[in-house]
């Protein structure tokens, strides 16, 4: 039998005083000649050279005895609370890809199982979800074929995306989102993507917006054209975004933290989703929303005793209020043990309405399931950034679209 071909272990070199020498000289010790050393003798020699906590990282596993042990969750406490996604994530690559995976190349994908006819929201949320859970690989042959996909829905004479029928979203919700696809994939768009007139003036156009009854929905329009200039380089203007986020910033209200006008002084859930769209721009341009206190006071408040914010839009209006509130502690830890609560109550109702097995066949039935489905996995990547790997359980660590690049 031949001999079993063994990755050799990675050796990494420590710079230090060997044993017996009294010269000061460096010399290399490998780490395999570690054990060689009693634990007090390797510390004072690394404490005499590079520095403990530097050596320390190179040490091979179980050559030292561990001096804090890890604790295990205390049942019924906060630290018990897990969030197991490896079903879900193998649910996705395993049965509802192939459900909406279309034929004629790589990236074609329906918006939902029984579908035949490609669609924007197929292709650019499938991407989404497929770069979330670690698995958007892509060859040669099958990039291209993805480029193709996402021509299929781009106008040549102005450089926007549109969902063939039915048409629910804006032009500005559709094209942001696909270009905000393709960036994952580092596409740039075939026909090159133009700015009309009425957006030149960026605080006009977002003083055109409804932001007393309509900010959810509008936003799609102004952080979706703030989104089209971000992620097409030929429209980045440092003077249009100057003027953007001044007239953005004077749209919060100063007692709930969120963007609206003449809204209730504890704010609502239109303003939650309106601002979401606005807060990864923020985020892109590494720029602090006002009133962060009152925003995530104001959050925490909205939240319903099901768990949800929204009795009917239960996944994004979820992401929305989860990122608002994860986001702004960043730079205001403000609350955070009441985040966390938050954020776990809200994965445990997921847990049963969504992620379980008979969460997923009410769940993604719809019309639109992949664009939900995008949402479902997005609400699980920032948890987990916010409460962890040991809480939010995969095989691989989730990755936030968002963090790479703005709109969802």
């Amino acid at each position: 039998m031949q001999a079993e071909n063994k990755r050799q272990p990675f050796r990494a070199p420590i710079y230090g005083t060997a044993k017996g020498n009294t010269s000061g000289d460096c010399v290399m010790i490998e780490s395999g000649s570690i054990s060689n050393y009693t634990r007090s003798e390797f510390l004072r020699l690394c404490v005499r050279t590079a520095g403990s906590a530097a050596v320390l990282c190179a040490v091979p596993g179980k050559s030292m005895a561990q001096t804090t042990p890890v604790k295990k969750p205390v049942k019924g406490s906060a630290n018990s609370f897990t969030c197991d996604m490896r079903g879900f994530v193998r649910w996705i690559l395993d049965e509802f890809e192939p459900s909406v995976r279309l034929g004629g190349g790589a990236g074609r994908y329906a918006s939902s199982p029984g579908r035949t006819v490609p669609a924007l929201y197929g292709v650019a949320d499938m991407a989404c979800s497929l770069y979330t859970v670690g698995e958007l690989y892509t060859s040669e042959a099958d990039r291209a074929q993805w480029l193709d996909a996402f021509e299929l829905f781009q106008n040549p004479g102005t450089g926007w995306f549109r969902e063939k029928e039915p048409t629910k979203l804006s032009p500005q919700h559709n094209t942001a989102f696909a270009l905000a696809a393709m960036e994952l994939l580092d596409f740039a768009p075939r026909y090159p993507v133009k700015l009309g007139a009425e957006y030149s003036n960026p605080r006009a156009y977002l003083n055109t917006l409804n932001w007393r009854t309509n900010v959810y929905s509008d936003s799609h329009l102004g952080a979706g054209v703030g989104s089209i200039c971000a992620l097409v380089p030929a429209l980045h203007s440092t003077r249009w975004f100057a003027e953007y986020f001044a007239t953005c910033d004077g749209l919060f209200d100063n007692k709930n933290g969120l963007m609206g006008r003449d809204k209730p002084p504890g704010g609502d859930t239109d303003q939650i989703g309106g601002t979401f769209h606005y807060s990864f721009l923020y985020q892109c341009f590494n720029r602090q929303m006002p009133y962060p206190e009152k925003r995530i006071d104001t959050v925490l408040r909205l939240q319903r005793e099901d768990g949800y914010w929204s009795p009917t839009n239960h996944l994004w209006m979820t992401l929305d209020a989860i990122f608002l509130m994860t986001r702004t502690s960043r730079y205001c830890p403000h609350r955070l043990e009441d985040i966390r609560a938050s954020v776990r109550r809200i994965l445990k109702v997921l847990q049963r309405d969504v992620f379980s097995p008979e969460g997923r066949k009410k769940t993604f039935a719809s019309a639109e399931s992949v664009h939900s489905l995008t949402a479902a996995i997005s609400i699980a990547a920032e948890a987990q950034q916010f409460l962890g790997v040991h809480e939010v359980i995969t095989d691989w660590p989730l990755k936030l679209v968002l963090d790479r690049r703005p709109f969802i």
